[in-house]
């Protein structure tokens, strides 16, 4: 609600602020097809460190009143969205049966 409500005080019309939702959600629909494959194939670690510094680009724009960053900010906002919910927990079960060693019955307490 707050993010509608900041669009509508930079003056935007209702179609612009809902172009500027489907985008995001959108986005994290497109790459949220990839982003496991994406994990794995530039690393867990790597993805991690990717999510935070794109939801800081999407939090960065938040502060322009132009259309366009906005947008920006939607799409890293929602590419984000989708490493937020499963590059954390790749790497959490990779260290967790990989490198440490625990046993895989362990898991199923998450």
């Amino acid at each position: 609600p707050y993010t509608y409500a900041l669009y509508a005080a930079y003056g935007f019309t209702s179609a612009e602020i809902a172009q500027l939702f489907v985008v995001g959600y959108g986005s994290s629909l497109v790459f949220g097809c990839f982003v496991g494959s994406f994990t794995d194939r530039f690393g867990r670690k790597k993805c991690c460190i990717l999510y935070c510094i794109l939801y800081c680009v999407s939090c960065i724009t938040k502060h322009f009143n132009m259309y366009m960053p906005l947008m920006l900010g939607r799409i890293t906002g929602g590419i984000a969205t989708s490493m937020l919910n499963s590059c954390f927990e790749c790497w959490m079960v990779s260290e967790h049966t990989l490198r440490r060693k625990f046993p895989e019955s362990l898991l199923s307490y998450m």
